[in-house]
């Protein structure tokens, strides 16, 4: 089996210091629970059976007189009283506190994620990443619940529980003391032998999450080829190597629980001699006997749960590691420290030299001394063999990466010295795979225009002819499509995709294979509609089918990341090179282009 060698001790110190900051931006809330929720778990579980302890023993030793008895009592109650509103209080607004934190944490993460670059989430599965956020999220009310409802009444019990042995039987403190240090040591080894597998499971149990949202996410594709069983055997293949790496955890685990089991019932066999022979000697009295063993007795179970709550941290370190990563790894595509706000008022359209290569591969360039001008208002199709570079063009303009040399400029600005958002603000795209959010058809419709009135999106609906099968759907509007769309046909997907780029209304439109989805009809009528969408745009249009673009003001033909043809469609016609080719292939290309 591989072996792996990430490890997330160096996740620990940015993890920490992220949750830090989440405590100081809520310093107030903090502090007061911070101080509340201990003084309710001394006053209940310290405090309180001191109080009953000196009741049993006043009965004991006077059992006649119920005077002090019953003070103590009085005392017991006032003890509960406090303790209940501390409590309450305390764990009210540590509740409140990791809502709100949580949130905060959400809002970073989603935040990092979408700043991230196209090749990011093309290396990267998307159901990880979901799972990752939420993970990172939740570790934080993990480790503060592990802690104030854990570790905190661990601190508190053993300490005070030191100090109340150390009075009633001081002999027996160095051996309490001696037995901490022993489990202490045993949880230390113990987290060193398993830190191997704890790295190798939890990168496993990350791949699998992945894996599943793989095979659900494309259930329709499993079905068709009757894969079923394969991709099955694929998950639990996946599931036996991470239980694999478990078991030998589980060895680790059992030995050392072994251990500590030992020493514990070693210890308590000892106080008890030892008991039986003070109290033989007249050296504590039966009362302080039974108080102190209970005492011990409720240390050593305290101690018992060391372990329990090592681990608990462990897991939210680990929880929170894939994502500690992610937040960590600075961001291809970054805003410039003066990045101004784009402002488009031709659509003007300049590529000068442009350099490009995916990631390190400057031996393989899609781009090297790419240069077109697109004047404002210009109608341009980009054709071409697939692989020439069309869509890496399209890429680049939306700024999802960035050239290593040469720019891009719109209007005279050199879009890496703008804002990423004020540059998409003014691009509408539709691509040849329409993205629809699992929400109703108005949201979908409106989402780059989310105040728009009904009447503006159904006007935008119409003129992508969209509306005619929305006004058929039960809720037509409020449709709810399933999703990625998966309710809708391709054609009505591709439909509320223009539907939407007519309604974001930018003075520059990116069309990548927009209407491969439709069939002649449809595509018949959509074009139609690009008509008039077109009008005044600066537009760059994307196709495989020619008869798309055929009637546009110009045509580029890029093959291997170069402009080897430029002109009309009639011009291309007329020179009888690739486009000629291409165009003569396609059955569907002939069409009226007077």
């Amino acid at each position: 089996m591989k072996v792996f060698t990430r490890t997330d001790s160096s996740t620990i110190k940015p993890t920490l210091e992220i949750f830090r900051a989440q405590m100081r931006a809520d310093k107030k809330h903090v502090v007061l629970f911070s101080i509340l929720i201990p003084i309710g778990q001394f006053l209940r579980f310290i405090a309180l059976p001191l109080i009953v302890s000196f009741i049993i023993q006043s009965l004991i030793l006077e059992p006649h007189n119920i005077n002090k008895p019953l003070t103590l009592i009085g005392l017991a109650t006032i003890v509960m009283i406090i303790s209940t509103i501390t409590n309450n209080r305390g764990f009210t607004m540590l509740f409140d506190h990791q809502e709100r934190a949580q949130t905060s944490l959400m809002h970073d993460g989603i935040d990092s994620i979408m700043k991230k670059s196209y090749q990011f989430f093309a290396d990267r599965k998307v159901g990880t990443l979901s799972g990752d956020l939420l993970n990172f999220s939740r570790s934080y009310l993990e480790i503060m619940d592990n802690y104030f409802l854990h570790t905190n009444h661990l601190i508190i019990s053993y300490l005070f529980s030191l100090i109340i042995i150390a009075i009633l039987a001081p002999i027996l403190l160095l051996p309490a003391l001696g037995l901490v240090i022993i489990i202490i040591g045993l949880n230390i080894r113990n987290l060193r032998e398993r830190a191997v597998y704890r790295d190798q499971r939890k990168i496993l149990a990350s791949r699998l999450a992945g894996s599943v949202a793989d095979i659900l996410g494309n259930q329709q594709l499993v079905r068709i080829f009757a894969t079923e069983k394969s991709e099955s055997k694929t998950i639990m293949r996946e599931r036996h190597k991470i239980a694999e790496i478990a078991g030998k955890e589980i060895r680790i685990i059992e030995r050392e629980s072994f251990y500590r089991q030992f020493f514990l019932y070693a210890f308590q066999l000892s106080i008890l001699l030892a008991f039986v022979w003070m109290v033989s000697h007249d050296m504590v009295s039966i009362a302080g006997m039974i108080f102190t063993f209970t005492y011990i007795n409720r240390t050593t179970d305290t101690i018992f749960e060391i372990s329990s709550i090592i681990r608990k941290y462990e897991q939210v370190f680990l929880d929170a590691a894939p994502m500690i990563e992610v937040l960590n790894t600075p961001n291809d595509i970054e805003d410039s420290s003066n990045a101004q706000k784009l402002i488009v008022t031709k659509g003007h359209i300049a590529l000068k030299q442009l350099e490009f290569s995916y990631g390190d591969r400057v031996d393989e360039y899609i781009f090297k001394g790419l240069s077109i001008d697109i004047p404002s208002g210009q109608r341009v199709g980009l054709a071409g063999p697939s692989g020439g570079g069309k869509t890496t063009l399209t890429k680049l303009l939306l700024r999802f990466a960035n050239v290593q040399a040469g720019e891009i400029a719109i209007d005279g600005q050199n879009i890496a010295q703008v804002s990423q958002t004020s540059l998409r603000q003014n691009i509408a795209y539709v691509p040849q795979d329409p993205f629809l959010f699992h929400r109703s058809l108005r949201e979908n419709i409106a989402y780059g225009k989310p105040k728009a009135s009904d009447k503006q999106i159904i006007e935008a609906a119409k003129q992508a002819h969209a509306w005619e099968f929305i006004e058929k759907l039960p809720n037509g509007l409020d449709t709810v499509v399933g999703e990625r769309g998966v309710k809708l046909s391709g054609g009505q997907r591709q439909r509320v995709a223009i539907a939407r780029a007519i309604l974001k209304d930018s003075p520059i439109l990116v069309l990548d294979e927009a209407t491969s989805a439709l069939d002649s009809e449809s595509e018949s009528m959509i074009q139609l509609s690009l008509e008039n969408l077109m009008k005044d745009r600066t537009c760059i249009v994307i196709a495989h089918r020619l008869s798309t673009i055929a009637k546009l003001d110009r045509i580029i033909v890029l093959d291997q990341g170069k402009v080897i043809e430029d002109g009309s469609h009639q011009q291309l016609l007329s020179d009888g090179k690739l486009y000629a080719s291409l165009w003569h292939r396609q059955s569907d290309g002939f069409i009226d282009t007077k």
